[in-house]
């Protein structure tokens, strides 16, 4: 039986960590789960849509630095750090009240290559694509309220300033949440018209998160034919089952990627020399 082990009021939402056996997950005061930690192995990845997100990694050739736009419990955080222990890990936070609580009840790690930061997402990327910081490679976006996804991801600037503060060859991994069917198109809509429409949907099964990846510069279809052909270690490494989210994704996006096949050019290749080459700007 679930258990409430801690509650408060935040400043724009309740805080509620519950637990039964041993998984643990945070809520904003409503019955969707925020997100869950299993106490007995706190790196595995519990929800759904998180393994999916993880789609991203696929596509950039050696992932190092991370972006993450909402904290939640940290899941994303634990899985990266435990895969990728010397990656540069950033993340944005808005609410102290949900930083603490990650840190009190959801182990969030302390250590000199990860950096929490308590911003506001929108404005940590029109900041950090206006000064010209250290891009990097794989950017996971995930902010939503106790019912509803974030006012920003309706705005068409902030995810071309997101897709601003990756490399070249990086790619922006997006949650979106498709029960509400308006403004699902009108987070889909902002996201396909600043990156020109290089996006890939990845339909979470089973589930109404939708998540979308986005290219800076290409769809990176030479990097999606080398990993299918190369998928079970990566599977091992990961122990997530990739095979099935690169069959979803190439069924999702069948006419897009035989059009990308068939003509030979990609949107916006005039960005750099090749599919998944460079490590930087």
């Amino acid at each position: 039986m679930e258990q409430i082990i801690f509650a408060e009021q935040g400043s724009e939402h309740p805080v509620v960590v519950v637990e039964e056996e041993h998984v643990r997950c945070l809520r904003f005061g409503t019955g969707a789960r925020q997100s869950c930690m299993d106490t007995l192995a706190p790196h595995r990845l519990q929800l759904a849509y998180t393994r999916w997100m993880m789609t991203a990694l696929l596509l950039h050739p050696r992932p190092e630095r991370f972006l993450i736009l909402g904290l939640g419990g940290g899941s994303l955080v634990r899985f990266l750090l435990h895969h990728h222990p010397e990656a540069r890990i950033d993340v944005v936070e808005r609410s102290a009240e949900v930083i603490r609580t990650a840190r009190a009840y959801f182990r969030l790690p302390e250590q000199e290559n990860l950096r929490i930061l308590h911003r506001d997402a929108a404005d940590f990327v029109a900041r950090s694509a206006a000064g010209g910081a250290a891009p990097y490679h794989v950017v996971f976006v995930d902010i939503f309220g106790p019912d509803c996804m974030a006012p920003p991801l309706y705005d068409p600037a902030f995810h071309s300033q997101t897709l601003r503060c990756l490399t070249d060859d990086g790619v922006m991994a997006v949650n979106l949440w498709s029960g509400d069917r308006c403004r699902f198109l009108l987070a889909r809509r902002a996201l396909s018209a600043a990156c020109a429409g290089r996006v890939l949907r990845l339909k979470v099964r089973k589930r109404s998160n939708v998540i979308l990846l986005a290219f800076p510069c290409r769809i990176p279809k030479k990097r999606l034919r080398r990993v299918r052909k190369n998928i079970l270690p990566l599977q091992q490494r990961y122990g997530l089952n990739f095979p099935r989210y690169l069959k979803r994704l190439r069924r999702t996006n069948l006419d897009l990627l035989a059009a990308l096949a068939g003509r030979g050019r990609n949107p916006g290749a005039d960005c750099g020399t090749g599919d998944g080459n460079q490590s930087g700007r």
